[in-house]
């Protein structure tokens, strides 16, 4: 088997990194990749919007931007859901208009200039026709969720191929077994070599291995909360409870192995390695101590503290998830450098510190526990000091959007407008807010 060929359009600009903000306030662009050289300058970075890809990088003597070399040779088509929102955004960031939206019999469609010499043909498709029976069938994902709980593509591959011998090895029932896996033929995941015989798409293969599609662990717990939709929906809170007779965070601590599947799933092996490159209105400097408040097993605080060398941190987090963090901070040489704290951070944290952080923690918790986070970060910073969110918080044109932290805790992502008035509320000033590395939206605050 040959990879396909992959052909991405790759812009030069004069300014790569004012490119990289525009396009994430035009287009949500997130940034996939990024190099830069010893002089600072972007040599490459790739961009994802939605499922397309496209990368730039600074002009230099070889490559030269639209307006050294005397214009476009190219115009870029970026297919969108609401062409008109996406061409106000980017004539708001800077851009100008070329053609305006309008209609025709092919869609909708318009052509905006950016602010680096680039024109981008927007245009959005006709309404397709909507098949509601595709949209809810429930029954393949359910099928493939058994399939991978039963561990069918590692019996298929150590030889174990023929209904008989997957029902015993598994212990199921042959023909509730033999009806799944026949229907997971039809959907291509599995082939049939014979009556009563399977093997693997091996193109499926791994995917089927995720431990996430296990229905007895921590994707099983995230998959099983959607039904309970229906009661966020009706009432705004998470229906969890319905199903496994307790709250999230009270089911994971009585559940410590599920407890630690979140831990992993929250950290490196499940989200990578974090970036430490956090921008601070002041810059690092001065800053002495830092406390990742509800940090989990330490993952961006052991990154912070290995680039920052003079750092102190301190993690914040309940004790079963705190005392995972030993193997993380060991491997990151940064021990002698942490303190651990295992407590809820809606009690009083610790005291002092420059800056504290609260990554991915906001967004799983409704308004009011929110402001209590605040409040506790505001009474344990010192005067001045910082507190750095990533995470339940949005830019103002962000569009709201469905996340499982809603259906599974009642999570909220406020938009900025909103957030400043809970951080008011909080002892709280905003100071900064915008996109970083990675394309993450950051917001620092200071105490009032």
């Amino acid at each position: 088997m040959t990879n396909s060929p992959t052909l991405r359009p790759r812009l030069v600009v004069a300014d790569a990194v004012k490119a990289i903000d525009y396009y994430a306030m035009a287009f949500g662009a997130e940034v996939i990749d990024r190099y830069a050289a010893p002089d600072g300058k972007i040599v490459h970075c790739e961009l994802a919007v939605g499922e397309a890809r496209f990368t730039l990088k600074d002009e230099d003597a070889a490559d030269r931007a639209p307006a050294a070399a005397g214009g476009s040779g190219a115009l870029l088509m970026l297919e969108v859901e609401d062409v008109d929102a996406v061409a106000a955004r980017m004539v708001a960031a800077g851009g100008t208009v070329v053609f305006p939206v309008a209609d025709a019999d092919y869609g909708r469609s318009g052509r905006v200039a950016d602010p680096f010499g680039h024109a981008w043909l927007l245009h959005q498709r006709s309404a397709p026709d909507i098949d509601l029976y595709r949209l809810t069938d429930l029954q393949t994902p359910w099928c493939v969720h058994v399939a991978a709980t039963l561990r069918i593509a590692d019996h298929i591959a150590a030889g174990v191929t023929d209904i008989d011998g997957l029902a015993a090895v598994v212990g199921a029932d042959r023909t509730a077994l033999h009806n799944v896996l026949v229907h997971l033929v039809n959907k291509g995941v599995f082939t049939q070599t014979g009556p009563g015989r399977f093997g693997l798409n091996l193109a499926a293969a791994d995917g089927l291995r995720d431990p996430f599609l296990d229905l007895d662990g921590i994707g099983g717990r995230m998959a099983h909360a959607w039904s309970t939709l229906l009661t966020y929906v009706r009432t705004g809170k998470p229906g969890y409870h319905e199903l496994f007779g307790r709250p999230w965070w009270e089911d994971l601590a009585a559940n410590p192995e599920i407890g630690a599947e979140f831990d992993a799933l929250m950290g490196p092996a499940g989200h990578g390695t974090p970036n430490p490159d956090i921008e601070l209105g002041d810059g690092w400097a001065g800053v002495q101590t830092v406390v990742d408040v509800g940090g989990g097993t330490g993952a961006l605080l052991a990154e912070i503290l290995r680039a920052r060398p003079g750092l102190r941190g301190t993690l914040v987090d309940l004790p079963a998830t705190v005392a995972r963090a030993t193997e993380t901070f060991e491997a990151a040489e940064v021990g002698d450098r942490v303190t651990r704290r295992g407590q809820s951070f809606f009690d009083p944290l610790p005291a002092g510190a420059d800056v504290y952080l609260l990554k991915s923690v906001l967004n799983d918790w409704p308004e009011e526990e929110t402001l209590a986070i605040l409040r506790r970060c505001a009474e344990a910073a010192r005067p001045g000091g910082r507190i750095v969110i990533m995470g339940g918080v949005a830019p103002d044109e962000t569009p709201p959007a469905l996340s499982i932290e809603m259906v599974l805790v009642g999570g909220t992502t406020s938009s900025i407008t909103e957030f400043r008035e809970l951080a008011r509320r909080a002892g709280l000033e905003v100071v900064a807010a915008g996109r970083q590395a990675a394309g993450r939206y950051v917001v620092e605050c200071r105490t009032t």
